[in-house]
């Protein structure tokens, strides 16, 4: 069960990272007493700490560089190991957390012998990373308890935009392909650094059309699930055709009389930064447009976006293989401001397996796909929560979310 409350004493210069901890251990059901968040001005602070050491059962110190400045920090921990001989080790837990490597040693003076101490990260899901060494200390958790898997750093990330606007069809020789109005754009990985925007701007029209994604598709879906020998020579023409069209796609989106200086950039991209080539597609028309215009509008950024972006090819390989691939992403343009919603764990899956049951469908073991699921999440411990819903109805789906 958890404690009571835990007192938490830290150096003012640290209260991001406290945030963080204290989030993540409110969620596991652990109260934390943080003096910038209990006092209100105007209290007697001494007083008030004091008691609140004393009310508590148990006391945590977050040691950094700025907690060893803190005179607040080291009275407070006094006050704790004052605590923890009346009380007892057992009844009074007193823990070091060591913040990015600080080592404690200046507080071992403190302590009857030399402390343990928990390191943790001010990286991003450091805090929760800790949890379970926390609660172990505490006595809270077994020590083979499984401990949560912390957040990794997000991967920098080097993007190519390909922005396309002012949409409509082309017409030739009773051809009809998407159009638009393309620029190029380099988004470095790295912070400060200046994105590059293409010289100038060209007219995009699609070099693939119906017919090529209907070869494309059918061997990417159809091809693989019943391969004929009959058509077998069908694969292998749309096989010889694949770099064929990756190459006709990258003149068309990369010409290089407009898009030289941004490709000499995106060339340059750092050591350790992922790529990523995105087409972000603005399907808005001019004011006073009418319906069938923004209708055409909305079919042609379809068209655009259901291009095989993915097969791009500069003459020398596929934009997806190499030493250093590039991911591809298909976007809209956001013409909203969306406000990003707070996420604290943990987070929560709802588990929903469904399968028919009218004769003319064999049975489906529903097990064979949850069971995935469950192992992946039984690995990040307390930061996920697994529900599974029972009866897999609609009626439930409702009382469920209404939850």
């Amino acid at each position: 069960m958890p404690l009571s409350h835990m007192f938490l004493s830290h150096s003012t210069a640290d209260d991001g990272f406290v945030g963080e901890l204290r989030q993540a251990l409110a969620d596991l059901g652990q109260e934390v007493w943080i003096d910038s968040r209990q006092l209100k001005g105007g209290d007697p602070l001494w007083s008030e700490v004091a008691a609140a050491i004393d009310g508590a059962e148990g006391l945590a110190v977050l040691v950094s560089p700025d907690a060893f400045q803190s005179d607040w920090v080291a009275k407070e921990l006094k006050h704790g190991l004052k605590v923890q001989a009346q009380r007892g080790r057992e009844s009074f837990p007193v823990i070091l957390l060591a913040l990015d490597g600080t080592k404690p040693a200046s507080l071992a003076g403190y302590f009857d012998e030399e402390p343990a101490y928990i390191p943790v990260s001010s990286a991003p899901g450091g805090a929760t990373a800790a949890i379970h060494d926390i609660f172990v200390a505490l006595g809270l958790r077994l020590p083979t308890d499984r401990p949560p898997v912390a957040q990794p750093r997000p991967e920098p990330v080097a993007e190519l935009v390909l922005e396309l606007s002012d949409l409509a069809f082309h017409e030739q020789d009773g051809v009809r392909r998407p159009a638009a109005r393309a620029r190029l754009v380099y988004e470095p990985a790295s912070p400060g650094q200046p994105v590059v925007v293409s010289d100038q701007m060209w007219r995009l029209i699609a070099p693939l059309g119906p017919i090529e994604a209907e070869e494309l598709g059918w061997y990417l879906e159809r091809w693989p699930v019943w391969p004929n020998p009959l058509v077998a020579d069908r694969a292998r023409q749309v096989e010889a055709n694949l770099i064929a069209w990756g190459k006709a796609l990258h003149a068309a989106a990369l010409p290089l009389a407009a898009t030289a200086n941004v490709l000499q950039a995106w060339a340059g991209v750092e050591a350790g930064a992922s790529r990523r080539f995105s087409v972000s597609v603005d399907d808005s028309v001019l004011l006073g447009s009418s319906e069938a215009e923004e209708k055409l509008a909305k079919e042609a950024a379809t068209a655009l976006l259901a291009l095989p972006w993915e097969l791009l090819h500069n003459g020398d390989g596929f934009l997806f293989q190499g030493a250093r691939p590039s991911r591809v992403r298909r976007r809209l343009a956001n013409k909203r401001d969306r406000a990003v919603p707070a996420v604290a764990p943990p987070i929560r899956v709802l588990l929903i397996s469904a399968r028919p049951e009218d004769d003319a469908c064999g049975y489906l073991d529903h097990r064979s796909s949850a069971l995935p699921l469950v192992a992946a999440t039984e690995e990040l411990g307390d930061v996920l929560r697994l529900t599974l819903l029972h009866p897999a109805t609609y009626p439930a789906l409702e009382a469920e979310l209404s939850r």
